[in-house]
């Protein structure tokens, strides 16, 4: 019976851990759950809040034609946190007007935007309502290579996570596609990529987390009914002089779109719900979304039979 406890107890323990990690390593996250159904994003600075409390919102750059649209098209996977998950951003043709040029961004005086990451992993739920041509669900700005003498030269933004508009690589079409360049952000060697294997298909949700660190990267995908799954691994010499693991730029992230050749390019047609980036390499039972039942659930089981077991002993 003590080894029973001690076991339950231990799996009490694990679950309240993983959580407290998760969020002492949270640097932005960002829910789009703050306005209602069909509103656009208001005009002016701060305007998408940053739920970790590390005071890094995103804004649009003018509503009439930049703005995404709020919508209560959500994913079908229950966040681990418990929390509610009402509303996304549908980005794309509709709402402010009929281009495919909406985005978000954080402006380059937010904590989130600077910041080096000596390991990371970035989140996001999206849904894409149309494929066709190269469409970035998030990004951050910048062309680190080139920006300096003596560097190889390359139009490559410091990250950018995208569904591409051909099949590289191994002939697969409009896969997922991760690109970013390393801490060293010199040579052309210093780009890299992970890739999905797997043709993305429009009205689908798919669930992302990509992490990196000094020698590993790793780009995990869930479904709509979830778990996690590793589709691609990579090692190498990912860090910098100073340790980052991602080229420092001091421009922002971006959500809806990605950059090229230090211009925003390839905007999305696609429902973007749940974006968070950590501080550290976060591990499947810390991601965003569980499928069920969750984590918070069997923690409640847990504690449950842990009050059944002392009655019995009483």
């Amino acid at each position: 019976m003590m080894n029973l406890r001690k076991v339950l107890w231990s799996a009490v323990l694990w679950v309240v851990a993983s959580a407290t990690v998760a969020q002492a390593a949270t640097s932005a996250y960002w829910r789009f759950e703050d306005l209602p159904d069909g509103s656009l994003v208001p005009a002016g600075n701060n305007t998408v809040p940053d739920s970790s409390g590390n005071n890094s919102p995103l804004q649009t750059f003018d509503p009439t034609f930049t703005s995404p649209s709020y919508s209560s098209l959500v994913s079908p996977l229950p966040l681990r946190s418990g929390l509610p998950n009402t509303r996304s951003l549908d980005f794309g043709p509709g709402g402010d007007d009929a281009g495919l040029n909406d985005d978000i961004f954080t402006t380059a005086d937010k904590s989130i935007s600077a910041k080096l990451f000596n390991a990371v992993t970035v989140e996001v739920a999206f849904r894409m309502d149309s494929i066709g041509g190269f469409q970035a669900i998030l990004g951050k700005d910048g062309k680190p290579l080139g920006d300096a003498p003596g560097e190889d030269d390359s139009p490559i933004p410091p990250f950018k996570i995208s569904v591409r508009g051909d099949d590289f690589p191994n002939a697969v079409p409009n896969q997922l596609f991760v690109e970013w360049i390393d801490g060293d952000a010199t040579l052309s060697s210093d780009d890299h990529f992970l890739a999905s294997g797997q043709t993305v298909v429009a009205n689908k949700w798919y669930h992302v987390a990509v992490t990196i660190n000094a020698t590993d990267a790793s780009l995990y995908i869930a479904g709509e009914t979830g778990p996690y799954q590793l589709l691609d691994h990579s090692t190498g010499d990912y860090a910098g002089p100073s340790g980052n693991v991602i080229a420092a730029e001091p421009l922002g992230w971006t959500v809806g779109r990605g950059a090229y050749n230090n211009n925003p390019a390839d905007w999305a047609d696609a429902h973007i719900d749940e974006v968070r980036i950590s501080d550290t390499v976060l591990t499947p039972n810390q991601f965003l979304f569980v499928a069920v039942p969750e984590p918070s659930s069997a923690a409640l089981c847990v504690v449950g039979m842990l009050g059944v077991l002392g009655r019995r002993r009483k």
